[in-house]
């Protein structure tokens, strides 16, 4: 299982990256860059409830992945079709977002499938789970070294080749797995009333949350488009690019060990209001200061706070606030509308701000975007104190 997520998140650590910069070299302008990431995103609102839905009815994990990730390899495999075709923007945001329908869902069930593997022993997963980071941190530093100095011709057949054989990778991983036993289901898990979901869900303190979480995302939008277009344009090597992406994440993984320490001092809010202030400054940095490395450095570690932080505190309301069965339809409808309802809407408007008002202007305008965040924490800062401080390591759906 190591090699599994190690696999899923090498390929995810070339797409994130570096696929904004390949795309942009087969001639497309920032704003369709922006639509066609957001067309990627947009997909995790409907794909993986609809899988977990799926497996869940049927009680089928790995044959659902393994059909999954077979599509994926399908479609992905077109993007040379259609590069070598010279095809129009419609063709490439239709068939990346077929793409996203079919690799989205893949990593909420390499989650479930994680947990029953290691029985809900939540240390042995932390462990397994690592492998993960450590796929992604190898991809984006190890890609950025190996196509650092070829020509733009070069580095468009590496960065879809790595992510397309990735894929076939955790195929052929898939293949050697057998169906884990699903756990037992006891009695308070099988009540199943949509009024009780429906009525915690309306809470105006919960859609306030929600709608906090929602811009969050949103905030992230500029970053994750064009973060390394922009370093690329200032002058700074793959090389150097790759390293400024994993030093974000190995910032993320500290915070998850140190975490449960904060917990225990802090509450959720106060965690929540910093993270958000630190996200704000982020951005700000790295729209300002994009000339100076040691600032960069600084702002990617800030990616435990502006990620790491306001997601663990997200899991860890939601796991509160949903129980027994309602559970996995409250994280599906955070996971959806927040994750990939935020992310898309923000690589939408990354990619308007970004043709029409520059580089700095649009990070700026993603710090102005936290303190939205921000002034909507007051709508439900007592729903987010009140939150127990569960664990949250074997709860994370996304580590970047």
């Amino acid at each position: 299982m190591r090699l599994t997520l190690f696999v899923y998140f090498f390929g995810f650590g070339v797409f994130l990256p570096y696929f904004s910069p390949f795309l942009i070299a087969q001639g497309f302008n920032p704003q369709e860059v922006g639509f066609l990431l957001a067309a990627v995103m947009l997909s995790k609102v409907i794909g993986p409830p609809l899988l977990g839905w799926w497996v869940d009815h049927h009680n089928r994990l790995i044959p659902a992945l393994r059909v999954m990730t077979l599509v994926a390899i399908a479609l992905f495999s077109l993007i040379f079709v259609l590069k070598l075709a010279h095809a129009p923007f419609l063709f490439w945001a239709v068939l990346l977002g077929l793409f996203g329908l079919a690799w989205q869902p893949l990593l909420a069930q390499l989650d479930v499938l994680t947990l029953r593997l290691v029985a809900g022993r939540a240390q042995v997963y932390s462990s397994l789970r690592a492998w993960g980071s450590i796929g992604f941190i190898v991809s984006s530093v190890g890609l950025g070294w190996a196509i650092n100095g070829m020509a733009p011709a070069q580095q468009s057949e590496w960065i879809p080749g790595l992510l397309l054989a990735a894929l076939v990778g955790l195929l052929a991983l898939l293949m050697r797995l057998q169906e884990p036993q699903a756990p037992a289901i006891s009695p308070t898990m099988v009540t199943d009333n949509p009024q009780v979901f429906w009525r915690q869900l309306c809470r105006p303190d919960m859609l306030g949350f929600l709608v906090m979480q929602f811009l969050v995302n949103v905030a992230h939008g500029v970053y994750y488009a064009f973060f390394s277009v922009y370093l690329s344009e200032q002058g700074y090597s793959t090389g150097v690019i790759g390293l400024l992406w994993a030093l974000g994440v190995v910032a993320e993984i500290v915070l998850f060990f140190v975490l449960s320490k904060f917990l225990l001092r802090f509450s959720l809010s106060g965690l929540l209001a910093v993270a958000i202030g630190l996200m704000a400054l982020r951005w700000a940095l790295i729209g300002t200061l994009i000339d100076s490395l040691g600032w960069l450095l600084f702002a990617q570690i800030l990616h435990a706070a502006s990620f790491g932080l306001t997601h663990a505190v997200g899991i860890a309301v939601i796991h509160q606030q949903f129980t027994g069965r309602l559970q996995s339809r409250g994280q599906s409808i955070f996971s959806g509308f927040s994750y990939g309802g935020g992310a898309a809407t923000g690589l939408m408007l990354a990619g308007w701000l970004w043709s029409n008002v520059g580089a700095t202007q649009s990070f700026l305008m993603m710090s102005f975007v936290s303190l939205a965040a921000g002034l909507m924490l007051l709508t439900c800062h007592r729903l987010v104190s009140q939150a127990h401080a569960v664990e949250t390591d074997d709860r994370i759906e996304q580590v970047v």
